[in-house]
């Protein structure tokens, strides 16, 4: 992963890309610290990956001490690289990998969680911690894959929940037509790319592994909030994806492989439930205010990726066919 070349942890590349140098050569390396940060923040955002077995620990050491700004996107590329990446294989050959074990010892993973759940308390009134609420949520889904105790993965799920709750109360901030954001009201494209982070979060609380996903992606709640996500992305991704920042195009390429894993689930759920029951029809009255639809969807072509259904019909007007494309969740309506 790549920090951007410009920005306050340029200096620290070393510290994403490499779990081989110490902490002796972090604390060497003060004097190539920017003067956009201050030593303390070099030496916390440089000590997370120093030593593949303790970055666990590094992690959770810096959520209770607050140094790092979890709001910056670096921070949140430095976290993921650390959770995500396998690193070497345990003793045993075991699946867990070294760099892991913590994440998968249960009272690691209960005191992480709770942690994790202090901090979402301190940033739930603020938006602009977006990046921060991303690291959360992939921290618990991380867990979630690592941890075999219930306890756990109990408390990870319900972390994922409660963080859905809060990115959704972002969202309605953000999209509301007499919101101001006086730092972006000029600039169409930070708007923007505010939204499509917002919407790309709330998705990756259902990007779990196949065993939970049906207990975190069960309600016509969740599939409402997940119509007006991906809806929120179709409008809002730009023509060329290179002029995101990394750390966004890397969180858009992972919900595009979410939605594909979602589609199995999704379809048989409007299978299921085939009208305003299955909740589609509250995520699209959510994006496309103003009409009625009849509630009825049916599958349309050979694939389970199209569904279509019809607006009612008041007196002195006709009835649109909609269509509607499960991945990029853009409903179509069209006169028929």
């Amino acid at each position: 992963m790549e920090i951007e070349p410009k920005g306050r942890y340029h200096s620290l590349q070393l510290a994403v890309s490499s779990t081989t140098y110490t902490s002796n050569h972090i604390i060497a390396s003060q004097d190539s610290c920017p003067e956009s940060i201050t030593l303390h923040d070099h030496e916390a955002f440089g000590h997370i990956r120093t030593g593949h077995k303790l970055q666990w620990r590094s992690m959770l050491r810096e959520l209770r001490r607050g140094v790092l700004d979890f709001s910056h996107q670096d921070v949140y590329l430095l976290f993921l690289q650390a959770m995500w990446q396998a690193g070497p294989k345990s003793e045993g050959n075991e699946w867990r990998r070294e760099s892991h074990i913590d994440g998968a010892e249960a009272v690691f993973g209960s005191e992480a969680v709770k942690e994790m759940e202090a901090v979402l308390d301190s940033i739930e009134g603020n938006r602009t911690w977006a990046y921060a609420c991303g690291v959360l949520i992939s921290m618990a889904a991380r867990i979630l894959s690592l941890a075999n105790k219930p306890q756990v993965c109990d408390a990870a799920i319900d972390l994922l929940r409660r963080a859905r709750s809060v990115v959704q109360e972002w969202i309605k901030e953000v999209t509301r037509a007499d919101d101001v954001d006086v730092d972006v009201a000029n600039d169409e494209t930070i708007k923007r790319r505010k939204a499509l982070l917002l919407a790309i979060l709330g998705c990756s609380t259902f990007d779990v592994d196949d065993e939970h996903i049906d207990r975190v992606f069960q309600s016509t709640q969740d599939i409402s909030f997940l119509v007006q996500c991906r809806n929120i992305i179709c409008m809002n991704k730009p023509p060329a994806l290179n002029t995101l920042p990394f750390s966004l195009r890397a969180l858009y390429h992972r919900d595009e492989v979410l939605a594909i894993r979602l589609l199995p689930r999704l379809s048989a759920k409007i299978r299921a439930l085939p009208g305003g029951e299955s909740g589609i029809d509250e995520g699209i009255k959510s994006i496309s205010d103003g009409y009625t639809l009849t509630g009825i969807w049916k599958e349309h072509g050979q694939h389970n990726r199209w569904y279509s259904t019809r607006t009612a019909a008041p007196q002195g007007s006709k009835s649109l066919e909609v269509h509607f494309n499960l991945i990029g969740m853009h409903p179509t309506f069209r006169n028929s």
